[in-house]
């Protein structure tokens, strides 16, 4: 044995660099992400600060050939509760509610809890989803 010299084969030594280049680049990756974070965040105080305000309500901010914008987006949502007391207080309720019949989940866990028969019949309500994740 002490003449036998052991070596990794070309195709070991390759996957060994890509596993090392992956780490790198993963490294490199995570640290460059943090810090464009960071000057972003400091773009966004720029432009918070010294920035004027455009059309739509945009802010802007040019410095030399840049021009920097923080978006101004609006969305609504309906205020159901705010709605549902409005309906009621107004005798509105019933032309504005409906019932909606739905399967309880807790009440068909509780039926196969008491019934060993059931519980064998549910089973394949219950689908598995299979999924993946790359870990190093």
């Amino acid at each position: 044995m002490e003449d036998c010299e052991w070596t990794v084969s070309d195709e070991d030594n390759y996957n060994l660099r890509l596993v090392v280049e992956y780490k790198a680049s993963k490294e490199m990756a995570d640290s460059a992400k943090k810090r464009a974070d960071k000057l972003k965040a400091e773009l966004v105080e720029l432009v918070d600060t010294r920035g004027y305000e455009g059309e739509n309500g945009h802010l802007w901010y040019e410095i030399g050939e840049y021009k920097l914008k923080r978006e101004r987006r609006v969305s609504k949502t309906f205020d159901a509760a705010g709605c549902e007391e409005w309906a009621k207080e107004t005798g509105l309720w019933d032309d504005v509610s409906e019932v909606v019949e739905s399967l309880s989940e807790d009440k068909v866990l509780a039926l196969a809890w008491d019934d060993p028969d059931i519980r064998s019949e549910i089973e394949r309500f219950y689908i598995e989803k299979e999924t993946w994740a790359f870990k190093l």
